[in-house]
């Protein structure tokens, strides 16, 4: 740690109201400079964590650059006596970067951040942050209390949502942590944490708190869960909410074993239930069982989605492809089927499978030697590749650029649209057709959501969509005055070196968990 946080601590208890910023970190995948305020769902993470800090005697204030853009305001970056960073893995840079800042602008400032990455990075994280946090929001609740004293700590924690600085068509509320499934690529997975369901109590605090009347989206992990009473009663409440008029009605993430009952559709729509997301990932049953999404087999995934649209319930979900174990006839086929079949919707987003830390795609990716060399953390974002293809890398990379936006399939994207159309327009409301007609607009013209300023898509034609070669953006070059003793703060997180092989320091922060010393020897055999 640099300096230890007591040097700073004591500053920060002589000020009479703390002042925190809470900063929800994000590097945009296509370098867009202007943050994504019409994209849902948004980041609420940083409002959770707000809800540590009791808010009566504490100044919070929050920022998302997802939503905003990147965070270069030294008026900002200098004002806090407390800087909470949280964000996805591929922030982690972006954390310390922000880091870097701030202790440039104000050194006594003390710095806290949590995450994926930071759970995964024990080492590199003690080195950057005063607090890397590996637990939950609870966590924060002590620091503050630590840093600030007693006083500073929330008695129960909500969160808060009246700081956010945006507003949008929904209200954000969360009733469970973490999910009850295991699949292979996802960082809850990686983090083996048991799916945990807030009472009722918490969850009308969460939609009464928010004081305009909008659909409400849930965004848990998985809605459903594992406790069936619960999931009853939370539908009963909010069927009771929207009778009272505080809701107009909510969306919810849900997984597949969900529609196992379809009179579950039933009791959603009756209880105010206008849309559900739900990861089908694939439609290929042996891509299924790659990604160890065993509930995705229990019906077909074609019957189950055109069963909650006939009910009146808008359904999305999101494919990822792995062109380490996919051919690329086989996802060309995927997605022509889909753009073929009228009777699902177009998936809301596509992506390719992120081998995140910790996870047991990630640890798969380095038993195998999948990895390709000089992988920068920084690139796992769904969208640059990763790891060695199956098919000839120059084959497959057309594929990877245009996979966002379905690139040359807009006349397929326009007939599917109108056969969609037609299935449904009966079975589903104008605003309900409209959002999953909307969404194949986006998947065409993605600059619909990433740019609020511009007709055309923000594009910076530097990207190769290639790990190895991908350059690092302006960020990585300090926008603002940097002490000497931070300029290392703007180097990239190496996943793998030259020769593809699992970076030391990264064998060397993962080398406390048992899953990790096995990649430590697969690395070393190399």
């Amino acid at each position: 740690m640099w300096n230890g946080p007591e040097l700073r601590r004591s500053h920060a208890i002589k000020r009479r109201t703390p002042r925190v910023l809470v900063v929800l970190a994000h590097f945009d995948e296509t370098r867009n400079p202007r943050g994504r305020p019409n994209f849902i769902p948004q980041g609420v993470g940083h409002a959770f964590l707000a809800g540590a800090f009791d808010r009566d005697r504490v100044d919070v204030r929050l920022y998302s650059e997802f939503h905003s853009g990147p965070l270069l305001d030294e008026a900002i970056l200098g004002w806090p006596d407390m800087l909470v960073l949280t964000g996805v893995t591929s922030a982690f840079d972006r954390m310390k970067q922000l880091t870097a800042y701030t202790r440039t602008l104000n050194p006594r400032c003390v710095v806290v951040a949590g995450g994926p990455a930071v759970r995964n990075l024990p080492a590199f994280s003690a080195a950057c942050f005063d607090y890397p946090c590996h637990g939950d929001v609870e966590e924060l609740v002590a620091i503050a209390k630590e840093v600030f004293g007693e006083h500073a700590g929330a008695e129960s924690l909500e969160p808060r949502f009246d700081l956010l600085n945006w507003g949008g068509p929904v209200n954000y509320v969360e009733s469970s942590r973490y999910c009850n499934f295991r699949c292979s690529f996802c960082a809850l997975t990686g983090e083996g944490r048991s799916y945990r369901a807030y009472d009722l109590d918490a969850i009308e605090r969460q939609i009464r708190s928010q004081t305009s009347r909008k659909i409400v989206l849930f965004v848990d992990n998985n809605f459903y869960g594992n406790n069936r009473s619960l999931f009853h009663q939370k539908l009963d409440l909010l069927s009771a909410l929207k009778r009272e008029g505080v809701i107009p009605g909510w969306i919810a993430l849900v997984t597949s074993d969900f529609f196992a009952d379809l009179a579950n559709l039933d009791r959603a729509r009756r209880a105010g239930c206008l849309g559900l997301f739900s990861g089908i990932e694939s439609l290929n049953a042996d891509q299924i069982k790659v990604y160890n999404k065993k509930q995705n087999l229990i019906q077909p995934q074609v019957e189950m989605i055109s069963a909650c649209l006939e009910a009146g319930i808008v359904f999305q979900y999101g494919l990822i492809f792995d062109p380490a174990t996919q051919t690329l006839d086989a996802m060309e086929a995927e997605l022509s089927a889909i753009l073929n079949c009228p009777a699902i919707p177009l998936p809301a987003f596509l992506s390719l499978t992120i081998p995140l830390l910790g996870t047991p795609h990630f640890r798969t990716c380095v038993e195998e030697q999948r990895f390709l060399p000089h992988a920068k953390l920084r690139d796992m974002d769904g969208f640059t590749l990763m790891t060695k293809t199956v098919d000839d890398l120059g084959d497959v990379m057309p594929f990877v650029r245009n996979l966002e936006r379905l690139g040359g399939r807009n006349q397929s994207v326009v007939r599917h649209s109108l056969g969609f159309y037609k299935t449904y327009r009966r079975a589903l409301s104008t605003r309900q057709m409209a959002a999953s007609l909307g969404n194949a607009a986006r998947l065409c013209w993605p600059q619909i959501i990433h740019d609020r300023h511009r007709l055309m898509p923000y594009r910076d034609e530097t990207l190769t969509r290639v790990t190895t070669t991908q350059p690092l953006g302006p960020l990585y070059r300090p926008n603002l005055p940097v002490a000497d003793r931070y300029r290392d703060h703007f180097l990239p997180t190496m996943v793998t070196d030259g020769t593809g092989t699992l970076h030391p320091h990264m064998i060397t922060n993962m080398a406390s968990s048992q899953p990790s010393v096995k990649i430590a020897e697969a690395a070393t055999a190399r």
